[in-house]
């Protein structure tokens, strides 16, 4: 499955120079990644309803150009590794009028209880866990 998250630019995300500032990507991000788990029949409420949480343990980010008010990005996240119990996202931001390569990036996850103790999907939830592995690997 190849999923895409479309996002409209807003004026205030962006800094003196016109351009969206650096620390809005992370949010960017995570907007496309709850939208895929929700597309994939996996909300995020789903999770917490079991008591099961997915931190962020580490954000990259590659910056390759810069977008401005109104423009309008296609992000696309995908699963780049999953054992169960930690996750690497994976995601290509583009320009949608230019097609230009925005940013290329991943966030690390792990999956924990409520104390924040880490957990296996494969135990705690396995329909999420199957589903989490067969989005492995679709770009």
């Amino acid at each position: 499955m190849s999923f895409t998250f479309e996002r409209k630019i807003n004026y205030y995300e962006t800094d003196r120079m016109g351009i969206v500032h650096h620390s809005n990507y992370i949010r960017f991000l995570e907007e496309a990644r709850c939208d895929m788990l929700d597309f994939s029949n996996m909300p995020y409420s789903a999770f917490e309803e079991q008591g099961i949480m997915i931190p962020v343990l580490g954000v990259s980010l590659d910056f390759k150009r810069h977008v401005t008010f109104d423009d309008v990005i296609i992000i696309k996240p995908f699963v780049k590794e999953f054992n169960g119990v930690r996750l690497t996202m994976g995601y290509n931001v583009v320009n949608k009028k230019t097609g230009d390569i925005v940013l290329t990036g991943e966030t690390k996850h792990c999956f924990t209880d409520r104390n924040l103790k880490p957990v296996n999907l494969k135990k705690a939830c396995f329909d999420f866990y199957e589903k989490f592995d067969n989005l492995k690997n679709c770009q």
